[in-house]
């Protein structure tokens, strides 16, 4: 029987965490329902009845809903309020139904930290509907999934993080108080007290660890110790309103007294909670008044009433305990197994086909990247054969232009060098020609003296016609072809040094036609002695340092 209660105890405590819609929203639809679920929440430890109502009030607008938080707390509201009202397969069905919204968007979102402390949520949840069916092993397999998940995921949230343990320890000491190993329970109770005092300091849970020591304490016989903390649950829920949390502590504090073998006050405790259990719709509540009752009745030798209160709570036992609620509760956990193991399947589907789209993608993009790049590589290899040939085009093409200009410029002296042997041609021609008149005259005046009377007016004819011949202006004849050939070359003497005098100048001349000195001693009628030291002021004057610069080449230069 005590048991039975810890059960009740223990649900009952994780419905403190069962509102988390979202507050803020704007949405007229969302606001109402949370105006309902708010309402609902006020009375599902005060009136089931209405708890019930206006969860009900709330479900009417949820398919309205865009949003999926609020209609996990809509589902979550319902279950919980039918768990209460001992409905497990109704309860269920609604937490399932939660549940199957979280998860399809924890595949979505598998890091979300809110999705991951839902998932947990209603792993406990799917544990107290275990636990009030007393299937106790499926019951602490929830709740050590929930704590191992937990500890898995790391929420960020402290404070949440720290809710969710202390749901879960106080849940594991409710199994292990079912399975009579108190002193573990107890563990865990203490466990969850240090986590709420340190940080969480929330009144309404510490009421119900409170509570549970009491009937942990119960069980081990130290009645003393269990109205202590029994009391102090007690003076909690009494400041806070809680009647469900009420009746509970007068059960547990009847149970107390009556193993204590304080009849009257058990007694009046048992009735206490039984009024407020029919008044509220507190059916566990009503089912642990109606027990404890016909078993203290029992003690008492009060057979009549004893057999009152086992009748009623058989019946009641009977509606809500059945092998059919079993079977279905059940079927709506395999049910909902196989719809995951499906959803999960179908998602997983649906990943592998849009990877292989994505592969398929990047295949095609890198096949059509390595087909541009090899188009681009074979345009770059064309474009750069492309630009040797052009360069070895433009090399050729330069190597031919600079032949060009070679030839050019060997054209170009080889017809210097022919005017100045033209030239130089000419002038021993003239000069030869001068030197051969003179000589003739010469042998002519001779011939004339030795000549008769008659003959010397003849031979002084001959003699005036060959001085005729003679060609007295060779010098200028010779500068004017010169300039015609070298039309700088007096001009960049004259300016470079002005000092050089008309038979330097000449000299110059000659030794720009590259003449010998052997041919300006015949040109000139002077001895190579005599050229020899014109060529030696020549230099001096054209300030010529050492032997190692050609005096030909220096004004071939000019």
């Amino acid at each position: 029987m005590l048991r039975y209660l810890l059960v009740i105890l223990i649900f009952f405590s994780n419905l403190l965490f069962s509102q988390s819609g979202n507050q803020n929203s704007k949405d007229p639809k969302v606001i109402e329902i949370n105006k309902y679920l708010k309402k609902s929440d006020d009375f599902i430890n005060v009136n089931l009845d209405s708890a019930l109502y206006y969860s009900k009030k709330a479900n009417e607008i949820i398919d309205k809903l865009s949003t999926t938080n609020n209609k996990v707390d809509i589902f979550v509201s319902l279950g919980n309020i039918y768990l209460n009202r001992s409905n497990y397969v109704a309860s269920l069905e609604n937490y399932l139904k939660g549940a199957k919204i979280v998860e399809s968007e924890l595949l979505k979102n598998p890091k979300n930290d809110e999705l991951l402390a839902n998932k947990i949520h209603f792993l406990i949840r799917f544990g107290n509907v275990e636990m009030q069916q007393n299937n106790l092993n499926k019951a602490s397999e929830y709740y050590n999934k929930a704590m191992l998940l937990l500890d898995e995921v790391k929420l960020k949230n402290l404070t949440q993080s720290n809710m969710l343990k202390l749901k879960i320890l106080n849940n594991l000491a409710g199994v292990y108080s079912k399975k009579s190993d108190f002193r573990k329970s107890l563990n865990f109770i203490e466990l969850a007290r240090d986590i709420n005092n340190k940080g969480v300091k929330d009144k309404n849970l510490d009421s119900h660890l409170l509570n549970n020591l009491g009937i942990a304490h119960i069980e081990l016989g130290d009645f003393p110790l269990a109205i202590y903390y029994l009391e102090q649950s007690l003076q909690i829920r009494k400041s806070l309103n809680d009647q469900r949390g009420i009746a509970q502590s007068y059960n547990n504090l009847g149970e107390a007294y009556s193993k204590n073998k304080n009849y009257a006050k058990a007694e009046s405790y048992f009735k206490n909670a039984l009024e407020i259990g029919q008044k509220s719709s507190f059916t566990d509540s009503v089912l642990k008044s109606l027990e404890s009752l016909s078993a203290l009745y029992e003690k008492t030798n009060k057979t009549s009433e004893a057999f009152i209160n086992y009748k009623a709570f058989t019946k009641l036992k009977d509606s809500l305990y059945n092998n059919e609620t079993v079977k279905h509760t059940s079927q709506l956990e395999m049910n909902y197994r196989l719809e995951r193991q499906k959803e999960a399947y179908d998602f997983e589907l649906k990943q592998k086909e849009a990877q292989r789209i994505k592969l398929t993608i990047i295949y095609i993009s890198v096949s059509v990247g390595l087909l541009l790049l090899l188009c681009l590589a074979g345009l770059w290899i064309y474009m750069q054969k492309l630009k040797i040939k052009n360069i070895e085009l433009s090399k050729d093409k330069l190597e031919l232009e600079h032949k060009n200009i070679s030839l050019e410029k060997d054209k170009l002296k080889e017809e210097v060098a022919f005017q100045n042997r033209e030239i130089t041609s000419k002038m021993m021609f003239l000069l030869k020609k001068n030197e051969l008149i003179t000589n003739i005259g010469n042998q002519l005046i001779d011939l004339k003296k030795n000549a008769s009377q008659a003959n010397q007016k003849h031979i002084q004819d001959i003699i005036t016609e060959v001085r005729q011949k003679k060609d007295n202006d060779v010098w200028t004849e010779f500068e004017t072809y010169f300039t015609k050939v070298h039309p700088d070359f007096y001009s960049n003497l004259q300016k470079l040094y002005p000092d050089l005098t008309p038979n330097e100048k000449k000299l110059c001349a000659f030794l720009r036609l590259n003449m010998s000195t052997k041919d300006i001693s015949t040109i000139t009628y002077q001895s190579l002695n005599t050229i020899t030291v014109s060529r030696s002021r020549l230099r001096k004057k054209l300030n010529i340092q050492g032997e190692d610069t050609n005096l030909n080449n220096f004004l071939m230069q000019l």
